[in-house]
């Protein structure tokens, strides 16, 4: 039977309606940086059963959001009167009205590092692991995403470096979670009982629940079943002679240890940079680059001059996802492949936006800051064939590493002041202020030696431009 009016019409609004939120999904994704992109995949993979992770490059590096903290042994509850909750409410004002005059992890780590003589490699890669740790002195990054090959850090001069912060004061910082504190913190005591060693060394649930005659219950299943293995050769006679009494008394050792032992330190708010676009020149260009020209294909941006770009996106950070083979309800599936032809929408349209930019400021990654050219969104829009909005997006929360450093995708955009980029009016600015009157310059004589180098700017402009590089006002300088 044909379908009638009525529901042809519905089912166009409902595909119309699809499109629509397939749109947007897009959008949000594109206007999303490297970090936020990484969580929302992560949530989606949990909500969609359609949906698989396939793999995670960047898994040990940052520690996951939704970290559980263990319960606290010494934690005790109890109902209390309105005398006690005066008093309660009391001590809770008086301290939060103190000062928080306490050191952060940081200091107090870099202040041992300067206490040790050490040679300069190893101060060096000692400072970036000290600063790749979070504020519970777990790691942010894999330790090995620190070693810069061309300095020569070897993964050998890492793992010295390593010892060495462990070393520190307050013991059981820079590894990778609690259970590994916890036992990097045994291991730094005197004599500490072989049976806590063995329940640290990734056999906590033994410990669940912490009594003795049920740990001792699961001490007997694991040596019966290490029995029953042909080529078993650990030395276990520790656990075979283990008493109940020397059962407690690891117990009571492992309870000693602090699950977060940077917790008494002051919790700096740290923000982390995730590149979305990584620019790297490349050496020895073939000379028959003489044609400005974008490879899309082989992230290649070739320049005159036989100067080319290397432009990749940081996909290190991104988990890769994919259909699972698995059937689930249609609707998840549809939600699936959705997602991911939004992901690939986000990726091509920021390779695309990217090459576009290197190549229209191939004179600022080649010489650095101050050579910035004036490029508006729309340019590059026009060049690669989308909307400006989508360039738009595209430059929203994005960064972009290059051998000069971290910039924002947006920095990249300038509009000219007669003829010059806000970034070359910046860099005369500074020459101009470097010269030998240059401390005692006011905003109109700034303004005049500009002119004379052909380019006009307001007083008022100037005094905008220089707030933004920081220069304070002649008075003050």
């Amino acid at each position: 039977m044909a379908m009638s009016f009525s529901q042809q019409q519905k089912a166009a609004q409902i595909q119309s309606q699809r499109m629509s939120q397939r749109q947007i999904q897009s959008l949000r994704l594109l206007s999303m940086g490297a970090g936020d992109l990484r969580e929302e995949i992560l949530a989606q993979v949990e909500k969609n059963p359609a949906l698989e992770l396939v793999s995670d490059g960047f898994q040990n590096g940052l520690q996951s959001a939704r970290f559980k903290n263990p319960a606290n042994g010494n934690l005790r509850l109890s109902a209390s009167g309105s005398l006690g909750q005066e008093k309660s409410d009391a001590f809770q004002e008086m301290l939060e009205s103190r000062a928080d005059n306490r050191e952060s992890l940081f200091s107090h780590l870099s202040a041992q590092l300067n206490l040790l003589d050490l040679d300069q490699a190893k101060k060096n890669l000692c400072q970036k692991i000290i600063g790749n740790l979070d504020s519970r002195g777990f790691y942010i990054l894999a330790p090995s995403s620190l070693l810069d090959k061309k300095a020569g850090e070897s993964p050998k001069l890492l793992a010295e470096c390593l010892k060495i912060v462990q070393s520190f004061e307050p013991a059981g910082i820079c590894v990778e979670n609690v259970e590994k504190s916890l036992l990097l913190q045994a291991q730094l005591k005197d004599n500490p009982p072989p049976l806590a060693l063995f329940f640290l060394d990734g056999r906590l649930d033994f410990l669940d629940p912490p009594r003795g005659e049920r740990v001792r219950e699961k001490i007997q299943a694991f040596l019966k079943e290490r029995g029953k293995l042909l080529f078993a050769n650990d030395d276990f006679s520790f656990l075979r002679e283990a008493s109940l009494e020397k059962i407690e008394e690891a117990i009571g050792f492992v309870k000693s240890l602090d699950p977060f032992p940077a917790r008494d330190f002051l919790q700096e708010e740290t923000h982390y940079v995730i590149p979305d676009i990584i620019v790297e020149r490349i050496q020895g260009a073939e000379s028959d680059f003489d044609k400005e020209e974008a490879d899309w294909k082989n992230q290649i941006v070739r320049v005159g001059g036989g100067l080319a770009f290397l432009v990749q996106s940081s996909d290190k950070m991104i988990p890769k996802v994919k259909i699972s083979s698995q059937e689930f309800d249609k609707k998840d599936l549809e939600a699936a492949k959705a997602f991911l032809q939004s992901l690939e929408y986000r990726e091509n349209s920021i390779a695309k936006a990217a090459r576009a930019i290197v190549q229209c400021q191939a004179e600022f990654f080649e010489k650095g800051p101050g050579h910035l050219k004036a490029l508006r969104q729309k340019d590059i829009a026009k060049k690669i064939g989308v909307h400006e909005s989508t360039v738009s997006r595209m430059a929203s929360s994005k960064y972009l590493k290059c051998q000069w450093g971290f910039f924002q995708v947006k920095d990249f955009f300038s509009s000219s002041v007669a003829g010059t980029s806000k970034d070359k009016v910046q860099s005369l600015v500074q020459e101009i202020l470097a010269g030998p009157f240059g401390k005692k310059m006011s905003d109109q004589k700034i303004c005049d030696a500009l002119l004379q180098k052909g380019i006009k700017l307001s007083r008022r402009t100037l005094a905008k431009y220089r707030a933004q590089m920081g220069v304070a006002s002649s008075r003050s300088r």
